[in-house]
């Protein structure tokens, strides 16, 4: 599944939740194989709700600071020493036969973290 937002309440304060989604995801708990994918947050970051698997990535305009680390969220400033410091983006293996996923994480310019 693919939702903008975390289907859970990673930090409310930041808006960085969804209002309805515990509801969401008590219905998929009856599936055995579901992996959200959401963005928002514009940083990785990996949750699991029971058997449910939420991963976010880096965003590619703009990293943000980690919850709560700072008073009030904002862009992490422009370093023109790393201009592509915490930007990204995520690469997906699927082997459906398998159910096996291999997930994974790039820099802006490509290289895997």
């Amino acid at each position: 599944m693919f939702t903008h937002r975390p289907l859970f309440d990673l930090y409310p304060d930041w808006d960085w939740h969804t209002r309805d989604g515990a509801k969401a995801v008590n219905l998929l708990m009856p599936y055995s194989n579901v992996t959200v994918f959401y963005g928002h947050i514009h940083q990785i970051h990996n949750f699991t709700t029971g058997h449910i698997a939420h991963h976010a990535e880096q965003g590619l305009m703009y990293p943000l600071p980690a919850p709560g680390s700072v008073p009030k969220k904002m862009p992490v400033p422009w370093d023109e020493a790393v201009p592509y410091k915490n930007l990204g983006f995520r690469g997906i293996d699927a082997k459906i036969k398998e159910t096996n996923y291999n997930i994974n994480e790039f820099t802006i310019m490509g290289k895997k973290l």
